[in-house]
Protein backbone atom coordinates (compact mmCIF):
# COMPACT_ATOMS: atom_id res chain seq x y z
CA UNK A 1 0.00 0.00 0.00
CA UNK A 2 1.13 3.34 -1.19
CA UNK A 3 1.89 6.00 1.93
CA UNK A 4 -0.39 8.30 0.05
CA UNK A 5 -3.16 5.59 -0.17
CA UNK A 6 -2.90 4.80 3.43
CA UNK A 7 -3.24 8.55 4.60
CA UNK A 8 -6.09 8.43 2.96
CA UNK A 9 -7.46 5.18 4.13
CA UNK A 10 -6.09 6.46 8.11
CA UNK A 11 -7.87 9.75 7.56
CA UNK A 12 -11.31 8.30 6.64
CA UNK A 13 -10.76 5.61 9.74
CA UNK A 14 -10.05 8.43 11.91
CA UNK A 15 -12.84 10.78 10.69
CA UNK A 16 -15.04 7.84 11.13
CA UNK A 17 -13.80 7.66 14.59
CA UNK A 18 -14.41 11.37 15.51
CA UNK A 19 -18.07 11.13 13.85
CA UNK A 20 -18.39 8.10 15.97
CA UNK A 21 -17.50 10.12 19.12
CA UNK A 22 -19.61 13.00 17.16
CA UNK A 23 -23.04 11.04 17.59
CA UNK A 24 -22.17 9.81 21.18
CA UNK A 25 -21.64 12.66 22.49
CA UNK A 26 -24.72 14.20 20.88
CA UNK A 27 -26.68 11.27 22.06
CA UNK A 28 -25.50 11.51 25.16
CA UNK A 29 -26.38 15.19 25.85
CA UNK A 30 -30.11 14.89 23.80
CA UNK A 31 -30.39 11.59 25.30
CA UNK A 32 -33.47 11.11 22.01
CA UNK A 33 -32.11 9.49 18.64
CA UNK A 34 -33.09 11.66 16.03
CA UNK A 35 -32.93 11.00 12.51
CA UNK A 36 -29.73 12.99 11.66
CA UNK A 37 -27.68 11.12 14.77
CA UNK A 38 -29.13 8.21 12.93
CA UNK A 39 -27.62 9.51 9.45
CA UNK A 40 -24.02 10.20 11.40
CA UNK A 41 -24.59 6.94 13.03
CA UNK A 42 -24.28 5.64 9.30
CA UNK A 43 -21.49 7.62 8.27
CA UNK A 44 -19.48 7.02 11.22
CA UNK A 45 -20.31 3.25 10.68
CA UNK A 46 -18.65 3.54 7.22
CA UNK A 47 -15.87 5.25 8.15
CA UNK A 48 -15.13 2.40 10.32
CA UNK A 49 -15.44 0.29 7.22
CA UNK A 50 -12.87 2.02 5.82
CA UNK A 51 -11.01 1.84 8.93
CA UNK A 52 -11.72 -2.14 8.79
CA UNK A 53 -10.50 -2.05 5.45
CA UNK A 54 -7.29 -0.07 5.67
CA UNK A 55 -5.96 -2.56 8.63
CA UNK A 56 -6.96 -5.47 5.94
CA UNK A 57 -5.47 -3.91 3.06
CA UNK A 58 -2.07 -2.62 5.37
CA UNK A 59 -1.12 -5.38 7.61
CA UNK A 60 -3.11 -8.36 5.99
CA UNK A 61 -0.20 -10.44 5.34
CA UNK A 62 1.34 -9.54 8.44
CA UNK A 63 -2.29 -10.26 10.43
CA UNK A 64 -2.94 -13.82 9.01
CA UNK A 65 -5.70 -15.26 11.02
CA UNK A 66 -7.85 -14.57 12.82
CA UNK A 67 -6.55 -10.42 12.03
CA UNK A 68 -7.69 -10.64 8.67
CA UNK A 69 -11.01 -12.24 8.71
CA UNK A 70 -12.20 -9.87 11.49
CA UNK A 71 -11.28 -7.07 9.66
CA UNK A 72 -13.36 -8.31 6.90
CA UNK A 73 -16.33 -9.13 9.30
CA UNK A 74 -15.80 -6.09 10.74
CA UNK A 75 -16.28 -4.44 7.74
CA UNK A 76 -19.11 -6.07 6.60
CA UNK A 77 -20.39 -5.70 10.00
CA UNK A 78 -19.93 -1.78 9.68
CA UNK A 79 -22.25 -1.94 6.32
CA UNK A 80 -25.01 -3.73 7.22
CA UNK A 81 -25.38 -1.91 10.58
CA UNK A 82 -25.04 1.75 8.70
CA UNK A 83 -27.71 -0.24 6.33
CA UNK A 84 -29.88 -0.65 9.17
CA UNK A 85 -29.59 2.87 10.84
CA UNK A 86 -30.64 4.34 7.30
CA UNK A 87 -33.59 2.32 7.45
CA UNK A 88 -34.72 3.16 11.18
CA UNK A 89 -34.01 6.90 10.63
CA UNK A 90 -35.77 6.90 7.04
CA UNK A 91 -39.08 4.33 8.23
CA UNK A 92 -38.56 3.79 11.95
CA UNK A 93 -38.25 -0.25 11.52
CA UNK A 94 -34.83 -1.85 11.21
CA UNK A 95 -33.65 -3.06 14.61
CA UNK A 96 -33.02 -6.64 13.29
CA UNK A 97 -31.10 -5.49 10.82
CA UNK A 98 -28.80 -3.14 13.03
CA UNK A 99 -28.41 -6.17 15.68
CA UNK A 100 -27.16 -8.31 12.82
CA UNK A 101 -24.93 -5.70 11.83
CA UNK A 102 -23.48 -4.70 15.56
CA UNK A 103 -23.03 -8.66 16.24
CA UNK A 104 -20.52 -9.10 13.25
CA UNK A 105 -19.05 -5.23 13.61
CA UNK A 106 -18.26 -6.10 17.44
CA UNK A 107 -17.27 -10.10 16.60
CA UNK A 108 -14.81 -8.32 13.13
CA UNK A 109 -13.51 -5.33 15.63
CA UNK A 110 -12.20 -8.03 18.63
CA UNK A 111 -10.97 -10.19 16.15
CA UNK A 112 -9.14 -7.29 14.39
CA UNK A 113 -7.76 -5.73 17.96
CA UNK A 114 -6.24 -9.57 18.58
CA UNK A 115 -4.36 -10.10 15.03
CA UNK A 116 -3.25 -6.28 15.51
CA UNK A 117 -1.85 -7.63 19.20
CA UNK A 118 -0.96 -10.26 18.02
CA UNK A 119 1.53 -9.44 15.14
CA UNK A 120 2.47 -6.00 16.43
CA UNK A 121 2.66 -4.44 13.59
CA UNK A 122 0.75 -1.63 15.54
CA UNK A 123 1.79 -0.61 19.03
CA UNK A 124 0.40 -2.84 21.50
CA UNK A 125 -2.33 -0.34 23.10
CA UNK A 126 -3.89 0.27 19.65
CA UNK A 127 -5.08 -3.21 19.24
CA UNK A 128 -6.09 -3.25 23.21
CA UNK A 129 -8.04 0.46 23.40
CA UNK A 130 -10.02 -1.12 20.06
CA UNK A 131 -10.80 -4.25 22.27
CA UNK A 132 -11.81 -2.09 25.14
CA UNK A 133 -13.26 0.06 23.25
CA UNK A 134 -15.92 -2.38 21.49
CA UNK A 135 -16.50 -4.93 24.54
CA UNK A 136 -17.49 -0.68 25.83
CA UNK A 137 -20.03 -0.51 23.24
CA UNK A 138 -21.48 -4.00 24.04
CA UNK A 139 -22.91 -2.09 27.11
CA UNK A 140 -24.60 0.63 24.91
CA UNK A 141 -28.81 -0.24 25.99
CA UNK A 142 -27.21 0.46 29.97
CA UNK A 143 -25.28 4.03 28.88
CA UNK A 144 -25.42 5.73 25.61
CA UNK A 145 -21.35 6.79 26.77
CA UNK A 146 -20.28 3.33 26.07
CA UNK A 147 -19.52 3.85 22.35
CA UNK A 148 -17.31 6.68 23.07
CA UNK A 149 -14.25 4.46 23.80
CA UNK A 150 -15.02 2.24 20.41
CA UNK A 151 -14.90 6.04 18.30
CA UNK A 152 -11.69 6.81 20.53
CA UNK A 153 -10.15 3.94 19.79
CA UNK A 154 -10.99 4.01 15.85
CA UNK A 155 -9.75 7.66 16.26
CA UNK A 156 -6.37 6.66 17.43
CA UNK A 157 -6.01 3.96 14.71
CA UNK A 158 -6.47 6.18 12.14
CA UNK A 159 -4.30 8.98 13.51
CA UNK A 160 -1.19 5.68 13.24
CA UNK A 161 -2.23 4.64 9.56
CA UNK A 162 -2.19 8.29 8.35
CA UNK A 163 1.35 8.96 9.56
CA UNK A 164 2.75 5.70 8.48
CA UNK A 165 6.17 6.20 6.73
CA UNK A 166 6.67 3.70 4.21
CA UNK A 167 11.16 3.60 4.55
CA UNK A 168 10.58 3.22 8.53
CA UNK A 169 10.18 -0.77 7.28
CA UNK A 170 6.70 -1.17 7.87
CA UNK A 171 6.49 -2.67 4.66
CA UNK A 172 8.79 -5.09 4.95
CA UNK A 173 8.83 -9.08 4.83
CA UNK A 174 5.22 -10.23 5.64
CA UNK A 175 6.95 -12.84 8.26
CA UNK A 176 9.52 -10.91 10.18
CA UNK A 177 9.41 -7.17 9.72
CA UNK A 178 6.80 -6.02 12.59
CA UNK A 179 7.78 -2.48 12.33
CA UNK A 180 7.98 -0.75 15.44
CA UNK A 181 9.38 -3.77 17.35
CA UNK A 182 12.81 -3.25 14.57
Amino acid sequence: MSKLRCQRAGAVAAFGGLLWVGWTVALGVTGRERDWILVAVSLSALGVVAGHYAVESFHGARMKRPGTGGAWLGAAGGVVFAAGQLLRALTGVGEVVVGLGVLALVGGSLLTSVGLVRTRVQPPWLGVSLAVGTVAFLGFDLSTWAALPYGLAWLALGQDLYRYDPPDGRFGDANADYGWLG
